[in-house]
């Protein structure tokens, strides 16, 4: 499957040019990096594998208790992004996932 969610970028306050990254739809799905580059490249990593784990429950392949589902994203233009006492600045943009390619590249899947 392919998804497009929103994402949440702030900026760290004590860490020079690194981003903190999360989904306000997709619970669990969180991350960082050094630069803004790589928090955008771990953000699809972040999102994807939550993804996958998720469709794996739906479909009972997975016994781990997950309490969350795969839910619609929210319009992009209802999403605000706010700096916070731990960031400088933030930002809202989208971010592509692809569990089908992420189960090939990954888990050895088709």
């Amino acid at each position: 499957m392919q998804y497009v969610y929103p994402a949440i970028f702030q900026k760290d306050k004590n860490l020079p040019d690194t981003w903190c990254v999360y989904f306000p739809d997709v619970e669990g799905a969180a991350t960082c990096g050094y630069s803004l580059y790589e928090a955008l490249y771990m953000a699809e990593d972040a999102l994807t594998g939550m993804l996958v784990c998720w469709e794996d429950f739906k479909a009972g392949k997975s016994k781990l208790p997950m309490k969350n589902r795969i839910v619609e994203p929210t319009p992009i233009e209802q999403v605000k992004a706010e700096p916070d006492e731990f960031s400088t600045s933030a930002f809202v943009t989208l971010i592509k996932a692809d569990t089908d390619a992420y189960r090939k590249l990954y888990l050895n899947n088709e």
